[in-house]
């Protein structure tokens, strides 16, 4: 027979019940953490338009700009919707090939593009210019400065 003495086992399970409060409030801590940062990173994705503009620079644009890059993101996405939408099965088939690259199969199908859908992408890209020059002549000095500046840093442009 074992006996145990009680102030070992009180001891014991004060020991215990501290050590899940501990992790209880270590478990709490680290969700707090996670949220916070998706949420300032969503925050901060809906500043930049998507399209890679600074903090300042989109903080810059007067309600006509972010009306037009919402008209754009808007087109693109309709377009999608349309192209998708005509595609054959072959040209569909292309598309959910795994064995070639997305580059590949993007000029497979530009190639295999019937007229009606040739029309549809010299439209698009018709509408997507004029919404994309209104922008630019929008623009302030200041600004078209900030998109150079921009520009600069990129590796893509060097």
């Amino acid at each position: 027979m074992i006996y145990i003495y009680p102030n070992k086992l009180l001891s014991f399970l004060k020991v215990k019940q501290t050590m899940i409060n501990t992790n209880k409030i270590s478990l709490l801590l680290i969700l707090i953490f996670f949220t916070s940062n998706i949420t300032i990173g969503q925050e901060n994705q809906k500043i930049g338009y998507k399209r890679g503009y600074s903090k300042e620079l989109a903080e810059s644009f007067s309600s006509f700009q972010k009306d037009l890059l919402k008209k754009e993101t808007m087109l693109w996405k309709r377009h999608h919707e349309v192209i998708k939408k005509s595609l054959s099965e072959s040209q569909k088939q292309v598309i959910e090939d795994s064995s070639i690259s997305r580059r590949d199969a993007r000029k497979k199908i530009i190639l295999s593009l019937n007229n009606n859908q040739k029309n549809m992408l010299k439209k698009f890209e018709e509408r997507i210019d004029t919404i994309r020059r209104k922008f630019y002549e929008s623009l302030t000095e200041s600004q078209k400065q900030m998109i150079k500046k921009n520009r600069r840093k990129s590796k893509k442009n060097d």
